[in-house]
């Protein structure tokens, strides 16, 4: 296995081939960027798919996961401030990932995933500015909803309320200087 993941390394890729084969997928991207349904569709396979294949894509699994919560995000409208070229970059990557039809095939061990991690990496660099400002986003969102809903062991529970009997009431009235 060392032998195949040294050689996987060392493989060459056809660049050219595959910047052709992506600017196929950006036209792609483009058709689809305006259905808000095609694009979470894009997005939810791709992560799936991205889940399964966790360790073969573990050198862009980070960068992975944050173009897809950012296409999600821009999606449901929650963040809208991603360029739209930004958008198309993506999801064109994520439909990279996801075809059957890949510049090496995916069905061969590790060197199958080459040119997805090259294009994921691509992209990712392409779109750099807009995760890290997504992220930033994401950061200060995450603080203002710590403030809104606190942990648990910080809240404060109403005690529990019981009712008492007849005689512990009666015992707590005495006790009160309440009987007569």
């Amino acid at each position: 296995m060392n032998a195949i993941k040294e050689m996987a390394m060392t493989a060459p890729i056809n660049e050219e081939k595959l910047k052709a084969q992506f600017e196929k997928m950006k036209q792609k991207a483009e058709d689809v960027i305006d259905d808000p349904d095609k694009v979470k569709k894009v997005a939810e396979n791709a992560w799936e798919k991205a889940k399964e294949l966790k360790e073969p894509l573990a050198q862009v699994w980070d960068q992975l996961k944050l173009m897809v919560q950012m296409v999600k995000a821009w999606i449901s409208g929650d963040y809208k401030e991603a360029p739209v070229t930004s958008i198309i970059a993506i999801v064109a990557g994520l439909m990279y990932l996801l075809s059957p039809i890949d510049l090496i095939p995916d069905f061969i061990p590790v060197l199958g995933y080459l040119d997805d991690i090259f294009v994921i990496g691509v992209v990712f660099t392409q779109v750099a500015k807009d995760i890290k400002l997504f992220e930033q986003w994401l950061a200060a969102k995450q603080s203002v909803t710590d403030v809104e809903e606190p942990h648990a062991e910080q809240r404060t529970e109403a005690p529990e309320v019981t009712e008492l009997t007849d005689a512990e009431t009666k015992d707590a009235e005495a006790q009160d200087g309440l009987t007569q």
